[in-house]
């Protein structure tokens, strides 16, 4: 691919280090690489490109915040304003970040993220010592929503959830008629191996931490039920897991479905190291 920007998402997930690479030569992006390490990598194998990472979502605070909109761009600064009011720090101690979402009658809805700046800055050094001076971050989550919204098939469905399940937690990801609407964090531990008690147990514990976010929707008038619940990350395949899931729920429980165009042709990544693993590193991929 000639004249082609590479990019890297990289994550730490699971108590592994993921990475993905992306090229686009402005016509169509395509995964070259997909990396996982248990410490670090060789930093010849991520050595250019621009490289952005993920960020855990304890490391930032965020907050859904509507304003009038008079415009995009005023209703953009009043949102990072009222954001800025709410926090107890000074707001130099933070980065901030602020997504546009679904607006109605008038108003703009944003999802405003507060990065706390002196654990951004420890990573950003710590990325650096280990590989080299990255570009930017995003939370998880939003990663998560960016990979499955660019590199998978957006299947039929009003409400649907993204569940990224690691070994020592759960990121969940609401999408309402295939936008982002909200995100959530489940703290749990089930470990690489899942027996039958601890797979009924998270599914439990699963559904009350969905069931708490869906509240939200149904406040702002929102009531389909959830047609479909797509997992990724490491635990993805486990059947216990899956079973369990679906003893709890009515939607579809299924892994998320690729676009194989964006993979090469004679790439293992499609098989043996299970795409879905890679969902936020594919979405930190992306700029």
């Amino acid at each position: 691919m000639k004249n082609a920007s590479e990019t890297y998402g990289v994550a730490e997930l699971g108590g592994k280090i993921l990475a993905a690479r992306v090229e686009n030569d402005g016509v169509r992006r395509k995964v070259t690489s997909l990396q996982t390490a248990d410490e670090k990598f060789d930093n010849e194998s991520l050595a250019s490109g621009r490289l952005f990472f993920g960020v855990d979502a304890r490391l930032a605070v965020v907050k859904k915040i509507k304003v009038s909109k008079p415009s995009e761009i005023e209703a953009d600064e009043i949102a990072r304003f009222e954001m800025a009011q709410s926090l107890l720090e000074e707001p130099g101690a933070y980065y901030f970040d602020n997504l546009p979402l679904a607006g109605d009658n008038g108003t703009q809805k944003f999802m405003s993220i507060a990065y706390h700046r002196q654990e951004i800055d420890r990573l950003i050094e710590d990325y650096r010592k280990k590989l080299r001076q990255p570009s930017g971050f995003k939370l998880n989550a939003i990663a998560l929503a960016r990979g499955y919204e660019t590199f998978c098939r957006l299947d039929p469905g009003e409400l649907q959830v993204l569940a990224d399940i690691e070994t020592d937690f759960i990121i969940l990801v609401i999408l309402h008629r295939g936008r982002l609407y909200g995100i959530g964090r489940l703290e749990t531990a089930p470990g690489e191996t899942i027996s039958p008690a601890v797979a009924s147990k998270l599914a439990a514990e699963f559904k009350l931490t969905l069931s708490y976010h869906l509240a939200e929707l149904f406040q702002d008038g929102i009531t389909v039920p959830v047609s479909r619940i797509v997992l990724s990350g490491a635990l993805a395949r486990d059947e216990l897991l899956t079973a369990a899931l679906k003893d709890r729920f009515p939607a579809e429980i299924t892994l998320p479905h690729f676009h194989q165009g964006y993979f090469q042709p004679s790439d293992e990544t499609t098989e043996d190291l299970h795409p879905e693993e890679f969902l936020i590193p594919l979405g930190l991929a992306v700029e």
